[in-house]
Formats: C-alpha cells, structure tokens, sequence
C-alpha cells in the first residue's frame, strides 16, 4: 500500500477510535444510553431536638410546666444548625436526586401568653438551616413541596415566653440536572385521614400525612413517595390500630401500575423486636420490595436511635429499630446505605440514619 494511503486508513483509524470508542464506554455504564434508568434517592427524620417525653409525662400542671420548660432548654441545646450542616455535608458526598425529610421543625417564641398569639420569632428553622447550608456548598436543590402538619404554641412560663412547634415533611430535588434526566409534575401532599387524638392542651391532633410527586428519568416514570406514619406507645395501645390504618392510606394513594418509591419514617421496625407492628409486612403484601432487606438479607440494619433524648439525653444507646425505610414497586435496588450510622465525631445529623439507596426504573 502507497505510504499516503497508509496514512490515510492510520488517520481513518484514529477517528473511528474518536468517535465511537466515547460511545461504546456510554453503552456499558450503568443508567447510560441503552439501559435502564437509576435514580438515587434519600430518606432522612431531621430530628425535632425532642421526642416530647417530658411533656408527655406529666401528671399535673406542676409537672407540665416544669416539662415544657424542660423541653425548651433541651431544644436548644440539641445542636440543630450545626446538624443541619453535618446533614448537608452527607447530601454533599451522595447526591441523591430526591430526598424525603420528616421531623422538619420549625421552633418559633414569643411573649408569654396563656392564648396563643401565633408568636413568630424564628428559634430554629430547620428547612431554611438546610437550603442554606446546600447552597453554601454550591449544592443545587429545591424545595419540591413542604407539607405543614401539627402546629401548637404553648406558654412556657418557667422560661417567661411562648414556644411555637411546626411539624413539617419535605421532598427537595436536584435542579441542576436536565429536564430529560428528571422532570416532576404532579406534586401532591395529603394528611391521613385516620389519626391519633392526645388529651394534651385541651386537645392536640397529631397530624400525618405524604407527599407525592410524578418523576420522569430519561423517558421512564415512577412516583415518589414520602411520610412520616404515626408513632407507636405501649401507654396508647390504639397507636398500633392507627399506624396500620395510616398505612392502609398510603398503598391506596400509591395504587396504579405506574412504578412507585415509598420512603420516610415509618416508625415500625422492620426487623422483629420492638415497634414490629405488621406495617411493613402489608406493604411488603402490597407488592413492594424492601430495599435494604433486598440487598442486606442477613443485616438488621438498625437506623434509631442513635442517641438519647428527653430522660435519656446524655445515656449511651443502643440503635434496635429500623423504622427510616426505601420500598419499591417496578424498580430494582441496586445500592444501598445508612448515613451517620456509627459516628461518633460530635453530634450526628439526627438521632436517626439516614438510607440513601441507587434504584434502577425497570419499566
């Protein structure tokens, strides 16, 4: 061959190389062109900074005012922006797509009023430490839905002032991503219709609920789901009644053959041992799989608590539930892991670990 035409087919050569040899490496990756889709995603309870036991305990007025004072200090002192941070930092290293948050509080005061006067002074906003610690780190996420629930203001007279308490879930997203790599619509959020009624402050409903939102991932759809079911307490035997109820909500809102992720705090344990209340065997009944189970049979894969509050606060404790749960129906676990689970290197993000898990869009 005349040494122009080798040239030639060497130059040829080289370009074809160019060329294809990018896509061939695309074809072989996980989730690219010719494969089935992934998306990754996150559950995480933010932690309120109490689980409401020294009010909860109370017997007199004495006794209550001393707790709701008691609950205020220890509020204050459970670390909230600085877990805040710890949690953004966890986002940071995983780079989920969509995050379920439970437990996002938001703690307000005001001027000691035996009425509420709705105070609005900010102590602590955990969405907003949130978004701003993301954002401080360059992270690109956004608010997808936030659904407000259980919101009571008390007087604390022990601390001269009112102290307000929001509850609120919330779904964020990565918006730095194409539209064709994630699009969402039909956003919806929805309280349970079965709840648990406290005697506390002449009254108090505890309002639960989910929040849904449609996610199309390079041409394949599947509805995200999070919530926050009700606890369980041997002194309310009727919690247990109410959680499987509000379990029974959640699968009718998830009914379809659209495929579905199901994540939150389902405050019932997975693994036998305490809060095993059958919840997770109806949704495992509803055709779902259990992600963690899926991947980690023989691992308990205990997620709270991590460490004490109320009464406990300051004891060393043994995490022996696994209540923050990633179900999936039409889609593929292929990676999963807890977050803060074993760190002792100041406060974790929650007394709960986080679960992020990679999940692959089967149809």
């Amino acid at each position: 061959m005349p040494l122009s035409l080798q040239r030639g087919a060497r130059r040829l050569a080289r370009l074809l190389v160019t060329v294809f040899l990018p896509i061939t490496l695309l074809l072989a990756q996980p989730g690219g062109a010719g494969s089935a889709p992934t998306v990754k995603v996150m559950t995480r309870n933010m932690d309120a900074g109490t689980d409401l036991n020294y009010v909860l305990a109370a017997t007199d007025d004495a006794s209550l005012a001393q707790g709701l004072s008691d609950t205020y200090v220890e509020v204050k002192n459970s670390g909230i922006p600085v877990r805040a941070a710890r949690l953004a930092n966890e986002i940071a290293a995983q780079m989920p797509d969509l995050i379920g948050l439970q437990e996002v509080t938001l703690w307000r005061t005001g001027p000691l009023s035996l009425q509420p006067t709705g105070v609005s002074d900010v102590l602590y906003d955990q969405l907003d430490l949130l978004m701003t610690e993301l954002a401080s780190r360059k992270l690109h996420y956004s608010i997808v839905v936030t659904q407000s629930l259980v919101d009571i203001e008390v007087p604390v007279a022990l601390q001269n002032l009112n102290l307000r308490f929001t509850d609120r879930d919330v779904i964020l997203a990565r918006n730095d991503l194409m539209q064709s790599d994630l699009d969402l619509s039909n956003i919806q959020a929805q309280r349970f219709d079965t709840l648990l009624e406290l005697p506390l402050f002449g009254g108090l409903t505890l309002l639960r609920g989910f929040e849904s939102v449609d996610v199309k991932a390079r041409g394949k759809t599947f509805r995200f789901f999070n919530t926050h079911l009700e606890t369980t307490d041997p002194r309310l035997p009727q919690t247990v009644r109410l959680q499987l109820a509000q379990a029974r909500e959640l699968l009718n809102a998830a009914r379809g053959r659209v495929p579905v992720v199901l994540l939150g705090d389902f405050n019932a344990n997975a693994e036998p041992g305490p809060e095993h209340t059958g919840a997770v065997e109806l949704i495992l009944a509803g055709g779902y799989l259990d992600a963690w189970h899926a991947l980690n049979p023989h691992d308990p894969g205990f997620t709270w608590p991590l460490f004490g509050e109320d009464q406990l606060q300051g004891k060393p404790v043994q995490p022996n539930e696994r209540i923050d749960l990633i179900f999936a129906r039409g889609l593929t676990p292929l990676s999963i892991q807890r977050l803060s689970y074993g760190l002792f290197s100041g406060p974790p993000a929650s007394d709960h670990a986080g679960v992020v898990a990679t999940l692959q869009i089967d149809r």
